[in-house]
């Protein structure tokens, strides 16, 4: 699997890789610049311990479910092509002097 929805996989992770990038740096500089809403906003994650662990567990399968789907998607259109490309044969067409 080389490409996703056609984009080369290579390009692919560093598009998104600098778009993570780029959130980091926002979320630093956002920390950084205005404290004290930052720190009223991640106040919460050590206090209720149990339903941020329930957030990021339902990202975390959801993030799952969909790379899963669209990996069994790739899986069976390849599959698919192949089985085609074997019925018709190697040649279609021959055309001779």
């Amino acid at each position: 699997m080389d490409t996703i929805f056609g984009i080369p996989a290579d390009t692919l992770l560093i598009a998104l890789l600098g778009i993570l990038a780029f959130i980091a740096l926002g979320v630093v500089y956002t920390a950084l610049r205005y404290p004290l809403p930052f720190r009223l906003g991640v106040r919460n994650l050590p206090r209720r311990k149990s339903q941020t662990l329930l957030i990021v567990a339902g990202l975390a399968l959801s993030t799952l479910i969909i790379t899963s789907a669209l990996g069994v998607g790739d899986t069976v259109d390849y599959s698919v092509k192949v089985e085609v490309y074997d019925d018709l044969g190697a040649i279609d067409e021959q055309i001779s002097p």
